[in-house]
């Protein structure tokens, strides 16, 4: 599985990350929350990419090592496909939601902050992870996977773009108001609370595709009743090198 996410980044895959990240450009200059100095920031945030990229190939040959759980019976298994993938997100976002809060506490957030630390938020200031993180957020899946079985050939590459796709939308530089739409999903300005300086280690809204998590559990912040033009970043003064590490 993790072996094709690697080609999806290593391939065709950057081919088609550019040319959506074009139509994301395009939609943040039709309309951003904020103008974005994308000519200061845009060249840190490819070596970001870039490194992201390096940490990805490293990190998959660790999680390729961790065995699948089996507890998929055959009754679940003759269950049609597109039940079992509406069960398989909302299980593999609720535990990712754990995950991410487990990232906000104090020995967690060495691991996370280097994902803060972008002053500029849009579309690509999103890619920033440390080696630990992109190691446990393959955990998530993991543990899930075995909800899919048996899994088309077609699955692992279209799961991949599925995951920069979330990625990117999530972190847009878009002002659209999508209140209704928050009742289930995770929008842009909803996730751009998340990165408020302001709110920093203490986090909210800290789902990934699902706004459920934290209407369940209390980190619901209503992005209306808060300025959600920054300041962004991180609050703390840490070496790039320490952050990309995780340390």
């Amino acid at each position: 599985m993790f072996d094709s996410l690697v080609n999806t980044f290593a391939l065709k895959g950057i081919v088609i990350y550019w040319g959506i990240g074009l139509l994301f450009f395009a939609a943040e200059y039709w309309w951003p929350t904020r103008p974005v100095p994308y000519l200061q920031v845009f060249l840190p945030d490819v070596a970001a990419l870039t490194t992201y990229q390096i940490f990805f190939v490293f990190a998959a040959e660790v999680t390729n090592r961790i065995p699948f759980p089996h507890y998929s019976y055959w009754r679940w298994q003759a269950l049609p496909f597109g039940f079992k993938l509406i069960v398989f997100l909302f299980v593999l976002d609720g535990i990712g939601y754990w995950m991410h809060r487990l990232w906000h506490t104090s020995w967690g957030w060495p691991i996370h902050r280097w994902h803060h630390s972008p002053t500029e938020l849009y579309w690509l200031a999103g890619v920033r992870a440390s080696f630990p993180q992109i190691v446990l957020a393959n955990v998530p899946y993991l543990l899930a996977f075995p909800l899919l079985k048996p899994v088309p050939a077609a699955f692992s590459p279209i799961y991949g773009y599925m995951l920069v796709l979330t990625n990117n939308w999530m972190h847009m530089n878009v002002t659209w108001q999508s209140s209704k739409l928050e009742w289930l999903f995770v929008t842009p300005r909803y996730h751009r609370v998340h990165h408020l300086r302001e709110i920093g280690r203490t986090g909210a809204n800290f789902g990934v595709l699902f706004t459920v998590w934290d209407r369940l559990f209390g980190t619901y912040v209503d992005p209306e009743q808060v300025d959600l033009t920054g300041p962004y970043g991180i609050q703390e003064t840490v070496h790039p090198v320490r952050m990309a590490v995780g340390v």
